[in-house]
């Protein structure tokens, strides 16, 4: 069995990965797969005291993240089109962040995760087309006090070393800026509360002539 590989990045970091490598359980070998890797992770019920790490990393399984890659499909197919239905401010937003011309450009990862939050928070809030994303608890077991209502979280999930913190300031850039050119539109927000316990950064958002009807961008 080798799991040791020479040539273990194999696409650009300003570009959505094409590639990615696999183990083989018949070949006990690392493989190269072309596309994109799926969204999941790796779980093993039970482990001997005296398997090895490689020994467990080949024999975990694989289990997908099938909402994950749902939406991870819808968001690509939104950049591909263009970002129909985005406000001109995300657009222009959206493209400018894009440019190959940048002093610094962005990590693919990261204007994915600015994507995806956009997406959710304004274009899936109107256009569903068939896909459902639980909310969690019923609003009717809630109990927040008269006039309020749950925040509303997405999770992004990045690397460390990743560039989180950049995209926290893409996101309030867009919100704050929408806002600005849409004060009635209550999924922008112009106020921001920045929380950073430790090693969590969370990012809060709401309309102060809204109270209660908030949204929240957590990165972890």
């Amino acid at each position: 069995m080798n799991l040791a590989v020479d040539q273990p990045i194999l696409n650009s970091p300003f570009k959505e990965p094409t590639r990615y490598w696999i183990y083989d359980q018949q070949t006990k070998q690392a493989v190269v797969m072309e596309g994109r890797r799926p969204a999941g992770y790796y779980f093993r019920a039970r482990r001997r005291p005296d398997e090895g790490q490689l020994s467990f990393l080949a024999e975990e399984q694989f289990v997908q993240l099938e909402l994950v890659n749902a939406i991870r499909q819808r968001v690509g197919e939104w950049r591909k089109d263009g970002y129909p239905g985005a406000t001109p401010i995300t657009r222009q937003l959206l493209n400018w962040w894009a440019r190959p011309d940048r002093e610094r450009r962005l990590f693919f990862c990261q204007r994915e995760a600015a994507e995806t939050v956009i997406w959710l928070a304004e274009i899936h809030a109107t256009q569903r087309r068939g896909l459902q994303i639980p909310l969690g608890r019923p609003l009717d077991e809630i109990s927040l006090g008269k006039g309020y209502r749950p925040l509303t979280r997405y999770g992004v999930k990045m690397a460390t070393g990743s560039g989180k913190t950049v995209v926290m300031a893409m996101l309030i850039a867009w919100s704050v800026l929408n806002k600005g050119h849409h004060p009635q539109d209550r999924r922008f927000s112009d106020a921001v509360l920045v929380v950073c316990p430790n090693l969590t950064a969370r990012v809060v958002g709401h309309d102060k002539a809204e109270a209660g009807e908030s949204a929240q961008w957590r990165q972890k």
